[in-house]
């Protein structure tokens, strides 16, 4: 599972911790700690351990790497991503239902607009794709 390094690392040295600090207080292995800030990769344990102890969505920590550019209407390479994930229900009502990932939370999406031709894309958390594909709620078409 991919997990955005840049953030771990970022939160762990803001916080003025060691690797061994964060693996003690995460409750997960050192060498976790090293290959997740190295290559991104570790499990969904381990994610969750991270975003509990730095107080964070697990949402939060999705890889940042993005597939958005360039823009598949217009070619141009001026796309933009938001920083934050949006909830679906502030965007006039549930946009995605049925898809929250506990009882009184929504899907969270990530806006993604080219600044040429101003398509607007938004693009779903993993869990809540996960959690469509499995759903009464949603068809596949």
């Amino acid at each position: 599972m991919k997990i955005d390094a840049d953030l771990i690392l970022k939160l762990r040295t803001e916080r003025g911790w060691s690797q061994e600090e964060l693996a003690e207080g995460s409750d997960l292995n050192l060498r976790t700690i090293q290959r997740i800030e190295t290559t991104g990769v570790g499990s969904l344990r381990s994610k969750r351990s991270l975003a509990s102890v730095f107080d964070l969505d697990i949402q939060d920590l999705d890889s940042k790497e993005s597939p958005m550019s360039p823009c598949p209407e217009c070619k141009s390479e001026e796309v933009y991503e938001s920083t934050t994930l949006s909830d679906t229900t502030t965007i006039g009502g549930e946009l995605l239902p049925k898809l929250a990932t506990r009882k009184f939370s929504s899907a969270k999406m990530r806006p993604v607009i080219c600044s040429d031709c101003g398509l607007l894309r938004f693009f779903v958390d993993p869990e809540a794709v996960n959690k469509m594909k499995t759903s009464k709620h949603w068809n596949r078409v």
